[in-house]
Protein backbone atom coordinates (compact mmCIF):
# COMPACT_ATOMS: atom_id res chain seq x y z
CA UNK A 1 0.00 0.00 0.00
CA UNK A 2 1.51 3.32 -1.08
CA UNK A 3 1.66 6.44 1.04
CA UNK A 4 -1.08 8.05 -1.04
CA UNK A 5 -3.56 5.49 0.34
CA UNK A 6 -3.76 7.11 3.75
CA UNK A 7 -6.04 5.99 6.55
CA UNK A 8 -7.43 9.50 6.86
CA UNK A 9 -8.42 9.73 3.18
CA UNK A 10 -10.27 6.45 3.41
CA UNK A 11 -12.06 7.11 6.69
CA UNK A 12 -13.25 10.50 5.51
CA UNK A 13 -15.10 8.75 2.72
CA UNK A 14 -16.08 5.62 4.65
CA UNK A 15 -19.67 6.62 5.28
CA UNK A 16 -20.25 6.84 1.54
CA UNK A 17 -18.16 3.72 0.86
CA UNK A 18 -16.21 5.51 -1.84
CA UNK A 19 -14.71 3.05 -4.29
CA UNK A 20 -11.28 3.78 -5.71
CA UNK A 21 -10.21 1.89 -8.85
CA UNK A 22 -7.45 -0.63 -8.31
CA UNK A 23 -3.98 0.21 -9.53
CA UNK A 24 -3.19 -2.66 -11.94
CA UNK A 25 0.38 -3.05 -10.68
CA UNK A 26 -0.70 -3.09 -7.03
CA UNK A 27 -3.50 -5.52 -7.78
CA UNK A 28 -1.18 -7.86 -9.64
CA UNK A 29 1.31 -7.78 -6.78
CA UNK A 30 -1.15 -8.20 -3.90
CA UNK A 31 -3.83 -10.30 -5.61
CA UNK A 32 -2.04 -12.39 -8.23
CA UNK A 33 -4.22 -14.24 -10.75
CA UNK A 34 -7.40 -12.57 -9.53
CA UNK A 35 -10.32 -13.23 -11.94
CA UNK A 36 -9.87 -10.67 -14.69
CA UNK A 37 -13.58 -10.16 -15.40
CA UNK A 38 -14.51 -9.25 -11.81
CA UNK A 39 -14.42 -5.57 -10.86
CA UNK A 40 -11.72 -4.95 -8.23
CA UNK A 41 -11.13 -1.80 -6.19
CA UNK A 42 -9.93 -0.33 -2.91
CA UNK A 43 -12.59 0.62 -0.42
CA UNK A 44 -13.20 2.04 3.02
CA UNK A 45 -15.45 0.29 5.49
CA UNK A 46 -17.66 1.72 8.22
CA UNK A 47 -20.37 -0.16 10.03
CA UNK A 48 -23.64 1.60 10.75
CA UNK A 49 -22.79 2.69 14.27
CA UNK A 50 -19.29 3.81 13.24
CA UNK A 51 -17.48 1.71 15.83
CA UNK A 52 -15.73 -0.47 13.24
CA UNK A 53 -13.85 1.25 10.43
CA UNK A 54 -11.13 0.15 8.06
CA UNK A 55 -9.09 1.77 5.33
CA UNK A 56 -7.81 0.66 1.96
CA UNK A 57 -9.23 -2.85 1.88
CA UNK A 58 -9.63 -4.79 -1.33
CA UNK A 59 -13.19 -5.33 -2.55
CA UNK A 60 -14.88 -6.68 -5.63
CA UNK A 61 -18.33 -6.79 -7.20
CA UNK A 62 -19.14 -10.07 -8.97
CA UNK A 63 -21.70 -9.71 -11.72
CA UNK A 64 -23.41 -13.03 -10.99
CA UNK A 65 -23.17 -16.20 -8.99
CA UNK A 66 -20.55 -17.76 -11.25
CA UNK A 67 -18.22 -14.81 -10.74
CA UNK A 68 -18.82 -15.08 -7.00
CA UNK A 69 -17.68 -18.70 -7.19
CA UNK A 70 -14.55 -17.66 -9.09
CA UNK A 71 -13.74 -15.09 -6.39
CA UNK A 72 -14.22 -17.57 -3.55
CA UNK A 73 -12.07 -20.21 -5.25
CA UNK A 74 -9.36 -17.62 -5.85
CA UNK A 75 -9.46 -16.67 -2.14
CA UNK A 76 -9.27 -20.32 -1.10
CA UNK A 77 -6.22 -20.96 -3.27
CA UNK A 78 -4.44 -17.80 -2.04
CA UNK A 79 -5.22 -17.95 1.68
CA UNK A 80 -7.66 -15.04 1.77
CA UNK A 81 -10.95 -14.74 3.64
CA UNK A 82 -14.09 -13.61 1.83
CA UNK A 83 -16.72 -11.48 3.54
CA UNK A 84 -19.97 -10.46 1.91
CA UNK A 85 -20.97 -6.80 2.18
CA UNK A 86 -24.38 -5.29 1.65
CA UNK A 87 -25.15 -1.90 3.21
CA UNK A 88 -22.99 -2.40 6.34
CA UNK A 89 -25.99 -1.63 8.52
CA UNK A 90 -24.91 -3.37 11.70
CA UNK A 91 -23.04 -3.28 14.97
CA UNK A 92 -21.46 -6.71 15.37
CA UNK A 93 -18.00 -7.64 14.03
CA UNK A 94 -19.45 -10.17 11.61
CA UNK A 95 -17.90 -8.61 8.50
CA UNK A 96 -14.77 -7.06 9.99
CA UNK A 97 -13.35 -6.85 13.47
CA UNK A 98 -12.01 -3.69 15.03
CA UNK A 99 -8.59 -2.50 13.88
CA UNK A 100 -8.51 -4.66 10.75
CA UNK A 101 -5.38 -3.44 8.93
CA UNK A 102 -5.41 -2.44 5.28
CA UNK A 103 -3.10 -5.31 4.37
CA UNK A 104 -5.27 -7.97 6.01
CA UNK A 105 -6.05 -10.88 3.64
CA UNK A 106 -9.77 -10.07 3.71
CA UNK A 107 -11.68 -9.51 0.50
CA UNK A 108 -15.04 -7.74 0.68
CA UNK A 109 -17.58 -9.02 -1.85
CA UNK A 110 -20.12 -6.31 -2.61
CA UNK A 111 -23.51 -7.79 -3.40
CA UNK A 112 -25.44 -4.53 -3.86
CA UNK A 113 -23.73 -3.63 -7.14
CA UNK A 114 -24.94 -6.46 -9.37
CA UNK A 115 -26.70 -9.19 -7.37
CA UNK A 116 -29.98 -7.30 -7.41
CA UNK A 117 -32.25 -9.25 -9.75
CA UNK A 118 -35.99 -9.47 -9.08
CA UNK A 119 -38.50 -11.76 -10.79
CA UNK A 120 -41.81 -13.35 -9.87
CA UNK A 121 -41.62 -17.13 -9.76
CA UNK A 122 -45.36 -17.52 -9.22
CA UNK A 123 -48.28 -15.66 -7.71
CA UNK A 124 -46.86 -16.45 -4.26
CA UNK A 125 -43.08 -16.48 -4.77
CA UNK A 126 -40.37 -14.01 -5.79
CA UNK A 127 -36.76 -14.69 -6.82
CA UNK A 128 -34.39 -12.02 -5.52
CA UNK A 129 -30.68 -11.35 -5.53
CA UNK A 130 -29.26 -10.88 -2.07
CA UNK A 131 -27.88 -7.44 -2.93
CA UNK A 132 -31.31 -5.93 -3.58
CA UNK A 133 -32.48 -3.43 -0.97
CA UNK A 134 -35.61 -4.09 1.04
CA UNK A 135 -37.20 -0.93 -0.34
CA UNK A 136 -36.58 -2.09 -3.92
CA UNK A 137 -37.94 -5.54 -3.10
CA UNK A 138 -41.09 -4.25 -1.40
CA UNK A 139 -41.67 -1.67 -4.13
CA UNK A 140 -41.42 -4.42 -6.75
CA UNK A 141 -43.86 -6.59 -4.84
CA UNK A 142 -46.30 -3.74 -4.28
CA UNK A 143 -46.35 -3.14 -8.04
CA UNK A 144 -47.72 -6.66 -8.38
CA UNK A 145 -50.20 -6.38 -5.51
CA UNK A 146 -47.98 -8.45 -3.22
CA UNK A 147 -46.21 -7.92 0.09
CA UNK A 148 -44.95 -9.49 3.31
CA UNK A 149 -46.44 -9.60 6.79
CA UNK A 150 -43.59 -7.69 8.43
CA UNK A 151 -40.14 -6.39 7.50
CA UNK A 152 -37.34 -4.30 9.03
CA UNK A 153 -38.09 -0.57 8.93
CA UNK A 154 -34.95 0.71 7.11
CA UNK A 155 -35.33 0.35 3.36
CA UNK A 156 -31.62 0.59 2.60
CA UNK A 157 -30.82 -2.81 4.11
CA UNK A 158 -29.91 -5.48 1.62
CA UNK A 159 -32.03 -8.59 1.58
CA UNK A 160 -28.95 -10.75 2.11
CA UNK A 161 -27.92 -8.78 5.17
CA UNK A 162 -31.39 -9.00 6.71
CA UNK A 163 -31.56 -12.75 6.14
CA UNK A 164 -28.03 -13.32 7.43
CA UNK A 165 -28.93 -12.11 10.92
CA UNK A 166 -32.64 -13.08 10.97
CA UNK A 167 -33.35 -9.35 11.19
CA UNK A 168 -36.18 -8.04 13.29
CA UNK A 169 -39.39 -7.10 11.59
CA UNK A 170 -41.38 -10.01 12.92
CA UNK A 171 -45.08 -10.78 13.17
CA UNK A 172 -47.22 -13.25 15.04
CA UNK A 173 -50.90 -13.86 14.35
CA UNK A 174 -53.30 -11.74 16.32
CA UNK A 175 -55.93 -13.54 18.32
CA UNK A 176 -58.40 -14.97 15.80
CA UNK A 177 -56.38 -13.87 12.75
CA UNK A 178 -56.43 -16.24 9.77
CA UNK A 179 -53.31 -16.61 7.65
CA UNK A 180 -53.85 -15.34 4.12
CA UNK A 181 -52.71 -17.32 1.04
CA UNK A 182 -48.97 -16.96 0.52
CA UNK A 183 -48.44 -15.21 3.82
CA UNK A 184 -46.69 -16.46 6.93
CA UNK A 185 -45.48 -15.12 10.25
CA UNK A 186 -42.09 -14.75 11.88
CA UNK A 187 -39.14 -12.97 10.28
CA UNK A 188 -38.10 -12.68 6.62
CA UNK A 189 -35.93 -15.77 7.04
CA UNK A 190 -39.10 -17.77 7.61
CA UNK A 191 -40.18 -16.88 4.07
CA UNK A 192 -37.24 -18.55 2.34
CA UNK A 193 -38.33 -21.30 -0.05
CA UNK A 194 -34.88 -21.90 -1.52
CA UNK A 195 -31.42 -20.42 -1.12
CA UNK A 196 -28.49 -20.40 -3.56
CA UNK A 197 -25.04 -20.15 -1.99
CA UNK A 198 -21.36 -20.68 -2.70
CA UNK A 199 -20.50 -23.92 -0.89
CA UNK A 200 -17.79 -26.56 -0.90
CA UNK A 201 -18.30 -29.30 -3.49
CA UNK A 202 -16.53 -32.48 -2.46
CA UNK A 203 -16.76 -34.10 -5.87
CA UNK A 204 -14.90 -31.31 -7.66
CA UNK A 205 -12.64 -30.33 -4.78
CA UNK A 206 -13.64 -26.70 -5.11
CA UNK A 207 -16.36 -24.23 -4.25
CA UNK A 208 -19.48 -24.19 -6.40
CA UNK A 209 -22.99 -22.76 -6.54
CA UNK A 210 -25.70 -24.92 -5.05
CA UNK A 211 -29.39 -24.31 -4.50
CA UNK A 212 -30.93 -25.71 -1.32
CA UNK A 213 -34.67 -26.25 -0.99
CA UNK A 214 -36.17 -25.18 2.31
CA UNK A 215 -36.89 -28.76 3.34
CA UNK A 216 -33.24 -29.84 2.97
CA UNK A 217 -31.43 -30.26 6.26
CA UNK A 218 -28.43 -28.16 5.21
CA UNK A 219 -30.67 -25.23 4.27
CA UNK A 220 -31.17 -24.46 7.95
CA UNK A 221 -27.54 -23.36 8.30
CA UNK A 222 -28.02 -20.78 5.55
CA UNK A 223 -31.25 -19.18 6.78
CA UNK A 224 -29.35 -17.24 9.47
CA UNK A 225 -25.65 -17.70 8.75
CA UNK A 226 -24.30 -14.63 10.58
CA UNK A 227 -22.04 -13.59 7.72
CA UNK A 228 -20.23 -16.91 7.42
CA UNK A 229 -21.67 -17.86 4.05
CA UNK A 230 -22.01 -16.18 0.68
CA UNK A 231 -25.62 -16.38 -0.48
CA UNK A 232 -26.28 -15.03 -3.95
CA UNK A 233 -30.01 -15.57 -4.48
CA UNK A 234 -33.16 -16.64 -2.64
CA UNK A 235 -36.76 -17.44 -3.44
CA UNK A 236 -39.22 -16.01 -0.91
CA UNK A 237 -42.85 -16.78 -0.21
CA UNK A 238 -45.05 -13.68 -0.62
CA UNK A 239 -48.76 -12.96 -0.41
CA UNK A 240 -51.38 -10.40 -1.22
CA UNK A 241 -50.55 -6.90 -0.01
CA UNK A 242 -52.72 -5.51 2.77
CA UNK A 243 -53.54 -2.18 4.35
CA UNK A 244 -52.28 -1.56 7.85
CA UNK A 245 -53.36 1.02 10.37
CA UNK A 246 -50.69 2.31 12.77
CA UNK A 247 -51.60 3.81 16.13
CA UNK A 248 -48.69 5.60 17.78
CA UNK A 249 -48.85 6.58 21.44
CA UNK A 250 -46.66 7.73 24.34
CA UNK A 251 -49.17 7.79 27.20
CA UNK A 252 -48.56 4.39 28.82
CA UNK A 253 -46.01 4.22 31.67
CA UNK A 254 -43.26 1.66 31.22
CA UNK A 255 -44.27 -0.16 34.39
CA UNK A 256 -47.74 -0.77 32.93
CA UNK A 257 -46.70 -1.46 29.34
CA UNK A 258 -44.02 -4.00 30.25
CA UNK A 259 -45.96 -5.69 33.06
CA UNK A 260 -46.25 -9.46 33.08
CA UNK A 261 -48.86 -10.92 30.71
CA UNK A 262 -52.23 -11.86 32.07
CA UNK A 263 -52.48 -9.15 34.71
CA UNK A 264 -54.76 -6.80 32.81
CA UNK A 265 -54.04 -3.21 31.79
CA UNK A 266 -52.42 -1.79 28.69
CA UNK A 267 -49.59 -4.30 28.42
CA UNK A 268 -47.40 -5.12 25.47
CA UNK A 269 -48.74 -8.67 25.61
CA UNK A 270 -52.32 -7.42 25.29
CA UNK A 271 -51.50 -5.33 22.22
CA UNK A 272 -49.64 -8.27 20.70
CA UNK A 273 -52.70 -10.45 21.21
CA UNK A 274 -54.90 -7.75 19.71
CA UNK A 275 -52.84 -6.91 16.60
CA UNK A 276 -49.87 -9.28 16.31
CA UNK A 277 -47.65 -6.38 15.18
CA UNK A 278 -46.20 -4.01 17.77
CA UNK A 279 -43.06 -2.02 18.43
CA UNK A 280 -41.94 -0.33 21.64
CA UNK A 281 -38.99 2.01 22.04
CA UNK A 282 -38.07 2.96 25.60
CA UNK A 283 -35.67 5.88 25.60
CA UNK A 284 -33.25 6.07 28.51
CA UNK A 285 -34.23 8.15 31.55
CA UNK A 286 -37.87 8.44 30.45
CA UNK A 287 -41.10 7.08 31.90
CA UNK A 288 -43.28 6.67 28.82
CA UNK A 289 -42.10 4.41 25.97
CA UNK A 290 -43.06 5.07 22.36
CA UNK A 291 -45.52 2.35 21.33
CA UNK A 292 -46.64 1.65 17.78
CA UNK A 293 -49.38 -0.87 17.04
CA UNK A 294 -50.19 -2.04 13.51
CA UNK A 295 -53.49 -3.71 12.71
CA UNK A 296 -54.84 -5.07 9.44
CA UNK A 297 -57.59 -2.75 8.19
CA UNK A 298 -59.20 -3.59 4.80
CA UNK A 299 -60.85 -0.14 4.71
CA UNK A 300 -59.54 3.19 5.97
CA UNK A 301 -60.92 4.30 9.34
CA UNK A 302 -62.71 7.63 9.10
CA UNK A 303 -60.27 9.53 11.32
CA UNK A 304 -57.15 8.09 9.70
CA UNK A 305 -54.92 9.56 7.02
CA UNK A 306 -53.86 7.40 4.10
CA UNK A 307 -50.15 7.25 3.26
CA UNK A 308 -48.57 5.49 0.30
CA UNK A 309 -44.87 6.23 0.73
CA UNK A 310 -42.26 5.10 3.25
CA UNK A 311 -40.51 6.95 6.07
CA UNK A 312 -43.35 8.84 7.66
CA UNK A 313 -41.48 9.60 10.90
CA UNK A 314 -38.87 12.06 9.59
CA UNK A 315 -37.49 12.84 13.05
CA UNK A 316 -36.44 9.19 13.52
CA UNK A 317 -36.34 7.65 10.04
CA UNK A 318 -33.89 10.04 8.42
CA UNK A 319 -31.32 11.20 10.94
CA UNK A 320 -28.25 12.51 9.07
CA UNK A 321 -25.00 10.70 9.86
CA UNK A 322 -23.40 13.95 11.06
CA UNK A 323 -26.22 14.58 13.54
CA UNK A 324 -26.09 11.00 14.80
CA UNK A 325 -22.32 11.20 15.25
CA UNK A 326 -22.55 14.46 17.19
CA UNK A 327 -25.27 13.04 19.42
CA UNK A 328 -23.21 9.94 20.03
CA UNK A 329 -20.20 11.97 21.12
CA UNK A 330 -22.33 14.11 23.40
CA UNK A 331 -23.85 11.22 25.31
CA UNK A 332 -20.59 9.27 25.51
CA UNK A 333 -18.30 12.12 26.64
CA UNK A 334 -20.65 13.70 29.21
CA UNK A 335 -23.13 10.91 30.02
CA UNK A 336 -24.27 12.37 33.33
CA UNK A 337 -25.44 15.54 31.61
CA UNK A 338 -26.46 14.57 28.10
CA UNK A 339 -27.98 11.11 28.39
CA UNK A 340 -31.00 12.18 30.47
CA UNK A 341 -31.54 15.18 28.19
CA UNK A 342 -31.23 13.09 25.05
CA UNK A 343 -33.65 10.47 26.32
CA UNK A 344 -36.22 13.10 27.24
CA UNK A 345 -35.82 14.87 23.92
CA UNK A 346 -36.19 11.62 22.00
CA UNK A 347 -39.47 10.72 23.67
CA UNK A 348 -41.00 14.19 23.25
CA UNK A 349 -40.55 14.14 19.47
CA UNK A 350 -43.19 11.45 18.94
CA UNK A 351 -45.57 13.33 21.26
CA UNK A 352 -45.34 16.68 19.53
CA UNK A 353 -43.72 16.22 16.15
CA UNK A 354 -46.10 13.90 14.41
CA UNK A 355 -49.29 15.59 15.50
CA UNK A 356 -48.06 18.94 14.23
CA UNK A 357 -46.21 17.84 11.15
CA UNK A 358 -47.14 14.49 9.69
CA UNK A 359 -49.32 12.42 12.02
CA UNK A 360 -48.26 8.87 12.86
CA UNK A 361 -47.77 6.46 10.01
CA UNK A 362 -46.30 3.04 9.41
CA UNK A 363 -43.14 3.32 11.45
CA UNK A 364 -40.99 3.88 8.39
CA UNK A 365 -41.80 0.47 7.01
CA UNK A 366 -40.84 0.72 3.36
CA UNK A 367 -43.63 0.69 0.83
CA UNK A 368 -46.29 -0.70 3.11
CA UNK A 369 -49.71 0.71 2.36
CA UNK A 370 -51.19 1.90 5.59
CA UNK A 371 -53.87 4.00 7.16
CA UNK A 372 -53.32 6.03 10.26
Amino acid sequence: MTDSWTRRSFLLSAAALTLLPADPAAAAAELPDFPADVGLYRTAYRNWVGEITAAGLWACAPADGEQAVAVVNWAWHHGWRVRGRGSSHGWSPLTLTEDTPADAPVLLVDTATHLTGLALESSHAVRAGTGVTLEALLTFLEGHGLGVTAAPAPGDLTLGGALAIDAHGTAVPARGEERQPGQTYGSLSNRVLSVTAVVWDESSGAYALRTFARDETDAGALLTHLGRALVTEVVLRVGANSNLRCVSRTDIPAAELFAAPGGGGRTLASYLDEAGRVEAIWFAFTEFPWLKVWSVEPTKPLASRRVTSPYNYPFSDNVPTLVADIAGRMVSTRPGIWRPCWGTRSTTRPRSGWWRRCRPTCGGRPRTRCSI
